[in-house]
């Protein structure tokens, strides 16, 4: 029974502190050298300083093709009156004659030729004229000017590559040009990763419904590699203690580091920590000061590291960058990691969480001089929002709450993306189409979060353009009372297209035409997410039909099974009727019919657009507006059933 009872963190630890406590039980340095050609040295650790085997260049040589003269000797050329110099030789690039000049003489040279002694500047071919042996100059030249000195960009005996760098392609070829062939450099640390669950299964197996592919390991793995290490990918593990430990007794000593990814919290089937503690020393660190990451645990067996990551993808996002990337580096001898931190104003106020050091991801958006952080407060499992982001705002453990405009600190990590434009509202297939053609030529940041959150990210100045599609009851408007009290300003509505809305349900069913009808024949109903447009909508009609069947809108709604059950999208609320998780939802006609499923309209609604005055400039918004008001953009309409176009789609309809 000792074996089924859940861990308590007793002790957590600062992040920070994790290098600290390691170095206490094993050395944290690099783990051996090899000698390799540089040609495979990208991406590897130097572990001596590089000293030039040569002056670079080897000799003074000319910058341009031209003559190479005593610069006093022209002094006085100009266009009108040019100074006539004696030409004594040529070198050509190869050439490795010595010779000398003296005053009055020059000698013609090509580009990367030997300049010869006592010459000091390289006229340009193109400012003289020759006569046989004699040439014209038309243009003074200074001392140094189109020559390049001997050992001006390095001397022989000079340190050219320092010890601990990391080598690239241009330091490759500044090595090749200093006599370098080899280079000592620090092993690659090797790092076994083991993702496990009892609901992974690999990238391209069929997923039953309650199993997810297996991502973490993937970043883990590219993560990695990026920073030089030898990643070994094993694949998905089941919960179960014996087989863990068995498949990290089977690489454990061929790798420095075994990265175990999930079953590090303290639940009854987390099993990492139990296995972990088996081992010598066993666990040092179970739990740091961060969220998400918490439940991080750390353990020794002899000199190799044990490190076992949370499963949720942003917590193993986080962590693998905070822990097990520095470990790595210091592991493989790099002296010095880039500065990611950088000053944002919020735009929103944060919450902050006492005891814990909390990492909120961030949209980074400048506006003039300074920088901006928009919160995406999301949960840990949310992979595909999370690798939009900029980066993660950090919020210090003793800190409660922080308001809007507040300066805050963000972490930035390697790879961050420059976006071209954000578009941020309501997903719509159709607009799904159109962005992947502006996505072919410009870098734009795409993402949903509701009619809604869209039009809060216009008014934050964070998004660009937003799709929106919202009702208004009292005035039976779409959009535009929204935005009114929304108080926008700075941005104007374009007309979009018209998209049929309705139930959609198995052909099995009979018509459903009413939410009564869903609870008189004991329906599972899917609801969508807060904030949405359709959300608004659904909202609406039940008000309608409760105060039609003379019942409050609390009793119709819990009368109606699954109206909190959420789902994001439209192709969310089909996916899930199409595989039995619910029998009915709300949702457009596009859906019904790509899933073969029945539908029922309930309204044709308006998809339109919000964009930001200032973003109409922007050329991957002109893109968009282009494709949508093109000819072509017709046979794009044809492949979606259930739209359609307006007299005045596209254009301005108002201006705020």
């Amino acid at each position: 029974m000792g074996g089924s009872r859940r861990k308590i963190y007793r002790r957590l630890v600062d992040v920070n502190k994790v290098p600290d406590i390691l170095s206490r039980y094993i050395k944290l340095e690099p783990r051996g050298i090899e000698n390799i050609y540089i040609g495979d040295a990208v991406g590897r650790v130097l572990a001596e300083n590089i000293y030039s085997r040569i002056n670079l260049p080897p000799y003074t040589r000319a910058l341009m093709d031209g003559y190479a003269v005593i610069s006093e000797d022209v002094a006085e050329a100009w266009e009108n009156s040019p100074v006539e110099l004696k030409v004594i030789d040529r070198l050509a690039t190869g050439d490795t004659r010595i010779i000398e000049v003296n005053r009055g003489e020059c000698v013609e040279v090509s580009t990367g030729a030997i300049v010869p002694f006592p010459a000091d500047a390289v006229v340009p071919v193109e400012y003289t004229s020759r006569v046989g042996n004699k040439v014209l100059v038309y243009r003074r030249v200074k001392h140094g000017e189109n020559i390049d000195y001997v050992g001006s960009d390095a001397i022989e005996g000079e340190i050219i590559a320092w010890k601990g760098t990391i080598l690239t392609p241009l330091l490759i070829s500044s090595l090749a040009a200093a006599g370098i062939n080899r280079v000592r450099v620090y092993r690659r640390i090797r790092v076994a990763i083991i993702p496990t669950g009892n609901e992974l299964r690999e990238v391209e197996a069929k997923l039953k419904y309650g199993e997810i592919y297996d991502s973490n390991s993937h970043m883990v793995y590219s993560l990695l590699l990026k920073l030089g290490a030898e990643p070994i990918r094993l694949p998905p593990v089941p919960d179960d203690r014996k087989m863990l430990r068995d498949t990290i007794d089977r690489v454990i000593d061929e790798c420095d580091i075994v990265a175990v990814i999930g079953g590090t919290s303290a639940g009854l089937e987390d099993t990492t920590y139990r296995v972990f503690s088996e081992y010598n020393p066993g666990v040092i660190i179970h739990g740091i000061k961060t969220k998400p990451g918490r439940p991080l645990v750390i353990a020794l067996s002899g000199d190799k590291i044990l490190l076992g990551l949370p499963g949720f993808p942003l917590s193993c996002y986080l962590t693998s960058n905070l822990v097990l990337v520095p470990l790595v580096a210091k592991l493989q001898g790099i002296s010095s990691r880039e500065n990611n931190l950088h000053k944002a104003k919020l735009l929103i106020p944060i919450k902050g969480i006492p005891g814990l050091r909390y990492y909120v991801p961030v949209i980074l958006t400048p506006k003039g001089e300074k920088l901006y952080a928009y919160p995406l407060l999301t949960h840990s499992g949310r992979i595909v929002l999370s690798s939009l982001v900029d980066g993660f705002a950090e919020i210090p453990e003793n800190i409660d709450s922080i308001p809007a405009g507040s300066e805050v600190k963000v972490r930035v990590f390697p790879g961050q993306r420059i976006y071209e434009a954000n578009i941020i509202g309501s997903h719509c297939p159709l607009l799904e189409e159109i962005i992947a053609r502006v996505k072919e030529r410009f870098n734009v940041r795409v993402f949903y979060t509701g009619s809604m959150g869209g039009l809060q990210m216009i008014k934050l100045g964070i998004s660009d353009l937003s799709g929106i599609h919202l009702y208004d009851l009292d005035t039976g408007e779409y959009n535009i009372p929204y935005i009114l009290k929304a108080g926008i300003k700075n941005a104007v509505l374009i007309r979009g297209y018209l998209r049929e809305q309705g139930f959609v349900f198995k052909k099995e069913h009979k018509s459903i035409r009413t939410f009564k009808d869903i609870i008189d024949n004991n329906l599972r109903f899917v609801n969508r997410n807060s904030g949405s447009g359709t959300r608004i909508l659904i909202d609406q009609l039940i008000e309608k039909e409760a105060i039609k069947h003379g019942i409050s809108v609390d009793e119709f709604r819990s009368k109606l099974r699954g109206y909190t059950f959420e789902a994001k999208t439209h192709e969310t609320v089909a996916y899930l009727i199409s595989r039995g998780i619910a029998d009915v939802g709300v949702a457009i006609r596009y859906v019904a019919e790509r899933y073969g499923l029945s539908f029922h309209k309930i309204s044709d609604e308006y998809f339109d657009f919000i964009v930001r005055k200032e973003s109409l400039e922007k050329k991957s918004i002109e893109m968009f507006l282009e494709i949508v008001r093109s000819e072509g953009f017709y046979s794009i309409l044809e492949r979606f059933p259930g739209y359609k176009l307006l007299d005045n789609s596209f254009k301005i309809i108002a201006r705020f």
